[in-house]
């Protein structure tokens, strides 16, 4: 069946104003149909919108809901310098400082700032946002995003500090399944500048520049995979004044040239603590070992009030399941993932700054007392994406494995759609989205989420002649791209656009579909290919741990793969020929609009051939697909 976006018997209006009263109106539009409202307006840059909309049903009934939104720096450059600690120092978590002085009440305060590898700003010792790990993962070589905070109610008249935590994260850290590290740099940096506009009109900015200060912090290490080691002792004994930052204009490591032209406005949704956990009870195994169960698996970190004798070390490692009531870490490979706690006596609370887990249990070493269920907290952390499906019914057990579908997605979807949130990977891998995304639609509002997975996925592919790869950032650039996973790149933008009726959206992911049906055109029509139309060349995953291997431990299920790949092949040029005809049919552009035609023909043409050159290979003169697998007659449904 043709799929199309959703149609809906409603009038919606959306005003868009300068003023909260919109006492002014810039823009205002009238439709009845859902296919996604770009607003046809010239913003500026660092200004605040508001809009308005209203809709109304068929039967009379109506809603309105009314909210802003603030343009970052768009094209507007950073008027700062990167700042680091000097070239000799070891300290990789350090805390850059500068003390500054406002003379008049605070009206209005913007920070726009940005780390490598992650940052957390504070303002007179207190956190800014609520944000956790940023400036989040991208191809950093590409783009390194600029977080906008509101700091205004951190600052008062007279002296004032503003402080940068950084830590290792995804830049200079290991990195995915390859065990280099500093493969996109190898200094802790950041860039900032803080915008303050006084009531009586003044303004003052605060740019990070040579006047700043560094010191390390007592963060004696951290990684995305091994955790992270808060030590207070850590420099007892020990010098740690502050010193002068340096200027550096670019990084060392894989990426030489990551200047201020790589900063761009954040595509990232926030990563917010959605829910806190206390642990639901503590267990203690035959060996001996205590272990605090928080009774669901989700991704985060782990948090609790500390009130020790100094000296005192505690551990905690990260585990999913209990293997003969003993804790059990196997499945996480080579990541450690432990947060360790060394105290120094003082009465504080202590969580992570630059790292995350899966885990619902904690194995716990070293904690001094009883440990009760009430003394641990598990801050669940995921992209804030707004629950837009709801499912119950009678049978208890579907509503649990619709839950855990649900818990599923939250603890994945961190900035990026990862195949897991613990082991020594956390990937974005790219053949399970494909599979989920149109699920995924179906718990979460994923509109702008996955909108930033396919610029990430752009990006990748213009480095690697169309290609879409096995996942992104995409280490290395590596071009062994294969069916099912590349064909994220067809298939996550026609789900968004039969979810969403974005039409431009659609547009500007069409480039990448049609490279990537091109990509592999270009290989089928290679002289010499043996089976013209038939997607039987390059590498495949194949039917990816399906249980109906050749022996009990193989990776790839018996379905033909040429055979996967093909009708993959054949279902993307499919999407291709009809988003083309959805952008042709909205096209005012005469050539454009002729252009987006002749792709469509071209296209079902070509998926045409594909069906019938897979129908000549596969199927029987009866009509019999000869693929006698779950996976093969599933696929076959759709391609006979």
């Amino acid at each position: 069946m043709e799929e199309t976006a959703s149609k809906k018997a409603v009038e919606e209006t959306v005003e868009v104003s300068l003023r909260e009263d919109f006492g002014e109106i810039l823009f205002r539009t009238d439709q009845t149909d859902r296919t996604g409202t770009i607003l046809p307006v010239a913003l500026s840059p660092k200004t605040r919108y508001y809009w308005r909309a209203t809709v109304k049903g068929d039967a009379g009934d109506s809603a309105a809901a009314a909210s802003f939104f603030e343009t970052g720096r768009m094209d507007t450059p950073i008027d700062a310098d990167w700042i680091a600690p000097e070239e000799e120092s070891a300290i990789t978590h350090p805390i850059l400082t500068k003390r500054f002085v406002l003379t008049a009440p605070v009206k209005k305060a913007r920070l726009y700032i940005t780390g490598v590898g992650l940052f957390e700003a504070y303002l007179n010792g207190e956190k800014i946002g609520d944000e956790f790990l940023t400036p989040y993962l991208t191809d950093y070589e590409t783009r390194l995003q600029v977080i906008t905070f509101d700091a205004a109610e951190f600052l008062k008249e007279g002296e004032n500090t503003l402080s940068i935590l950084l830590g290792r994260g995804w830049f200079f850290g290991p990195y995915g399944l390859s065990n280099e590290t500093n493969y996109f740099g190898s200094v802790p940096a950041a860039i900032a500048e803080l915008e303050v506009v006084h009531e009586d009109g003044t303004k003052k900015s605060i740019k990070t520049d040579s006047t700043w200060t560094y010191h390390g912090s007592n963060i004696e290490s951290s990684g995305i995979y091994d955790g992270e080691v808060i030590n207070r002792l850590l420099y007892e004994g020990k010098e740690n004044p502050e010193r002068p930052v340096r200027i550096i204009d670019r990084f060392t490591g894989g990426t030489k040239n990551l200047a201020k032209s790589h900063l761009c406005d954040r595509l990232s949704l926030p990563v917010r603590i959605l829910k806190t956990r206390k642990a639901v009870e503590i267990l203690h195994t035959p060996s001996g070992a205590t272990i605090a169960d928080f009774g669901q698996n989700a991704a985060g970190f782990v948090s609790f009030h500390a009130a020790f004798p100094k000296g005192t070390k505690i551990t905690f490692t990260c585990g999913e399941i209990l293997q003969k009531g003993e804790f059990y870490h196997g499945n996480y490979r080579e990541a450690k993932t432990q947060f360790v706690y060394v105290s120094d006596g003082r009465e504080e609370e202590v969580r992570a700054h630059f790292t995350f887990s899966g885990f619902r249990y904690l194995l716990v070493e070293g904690w001094q007392g009883e440990l009760t269920a009430g003394d641990l907290t598990m801050n669940v952390l995921s992209s804030d994406l707004a629950r837009t499906g709801h499912f119950h019914c009678e049978n208890g057990k579907i509503n649990r494995l619709y839950e855990n579908t649900l818990w599923g997605e939250r603890s994945n979807f961190l900035d990026i759609p990862s195949d897991c949130p613990q082991r020594s990977e956390r990937l974005g891998w790219t053949g399970d989205i494909q599979v989920f995304s149109k699920t995924a639609a179906l718990h979460l509002d994923t509109d702008a989420f996955f909108r930033k997975f396919c610029v990430q996925l752009r990006d990748e592919q213009k480095k690697i002649d169309g290609a879409v790869p096995n996942y992104v950032p995409n280490f290395g650039h590596q071009t062994d791209a294969c069916a099912v996973w590349g064909d994220v790149g067809t298939f996550l933008p026609w789900n968004l656009w039969n979810t969403y009726g974005s039409r431009e959206e659609l547009k500007a992911n069409y480039p990448m579909m049609r490279d990537w049906v091109e990509w592999i055109r270009r290989q089928d029509e290679t002289p010499g290919h043996a089976h013209p139309h038939l997607y039987d060349f390059g590498f495949s995953f194949g039917d990816w741990l399906a249980l109906d291997g050749p022996t009990p431990s193989s990776f790839k299920g018996r379905t033909d793969e040429a055979f996967i790949s093909s009708c993959h092949y054949c279902r993307s040029s499919q999407i291709v020929s009809r988003a083309a005809a959805v952008l042709a049919e909205g096209e005012e552009d005469a050539g454009k609009k002729q252009a987006y035609e002749k792709d469509a023909v071209f296209y079902e043409d070509l998926a045409g051939k594909i069906l019938s050159a897979i129908r000549a290979e596969y199927f029987t003169s009866s009509g019999r697909c000869s693929v006698d697998t779950q996976t093969g007659l599933a696929l076959a449904l759709g391609s006979a």
